[in-house]
């Protein structure tokens, strides 16, 4: 990593801790069969992934009538021809970064801003702009993948090395919020 972006990164990190502890987040345990609407962070870098991802956010749709959005990150200054914005999938790219690699986007704010029932963040924690939308998310139910400096970040972690591809942590996922019954009160 060059020094700038070193130092970028330091300044993103300082100012996402600040908006952290102001955040004022009440978590609720929702399971997959509860759920009426979904948000999904991922790296869309990667075409493979863009296509697991939007074959799920298809049958997510499609069988289970949930309402879904993925907001997939493009680590590239433009976005690619292949991966457009349509319906259950948008992007944002490090256009949309400002100086401390914070998303400066108003699709990633409305993003942050809708209540999902469950947000699931597929990322494996190394990619700072996810990692931003997800812990200031204002869903009731926050999921990512278990890292022990991020605890604050998400309601429940699933633990799966950084090597996992995604399709199986879309599957582990999944698996673990059927697991989630609805409370009796």
């Amino acid at each position: 990593m060059s020094l700038s972006k070193n130092i970028r990164a330091k300044l993103g990190q300082l100012r996402f801790l600040k908006e952290v502890q102001k955040q004022k987040h009440k978590s609720e345990v929702i399971g997959f069969g509860d759920a009426v609407s979904i948000g999904i962070l991922y790296d869309a870098t990667d075409e493979r992934d863009y296509e697991t991802v939007k074959a799920y956010v298809k049958t997510v749709c499609g069988t289970y009538k949930k309402d879904i959005l993925a907001m997939g990150f493009i680590d590239k200054k433009k976005l690619p021809a292949s991966q457009f914005a349509q319906y259950g999938l948008d992007f944002f790219t490090r256009a949309d970064l400002d100086f401390r690699l914070i998303p400066n986007n108003p699709i990633v704010k409305n993003f942050i801003e809708q209540k999902f029932d469950i947000l699931i963040n597929l990322n494996a924690g190394n990619c700072f702009p996810l990692r931003y939308i997800a812990a200031l998310s204002r869903s009731r139910f926050r999921v990512g993948r278990y890292d022990q400096k991020y605890t604050t970040c998400y309601d429940m972690m699933i633990h799966l090395s950084a090597e996992t591809p995604i399709k199986e942590v879309i599957e582990e996922t999944e698996y673990f919020l059927r697991k989630i019954k609805p409370q009796i009160a």
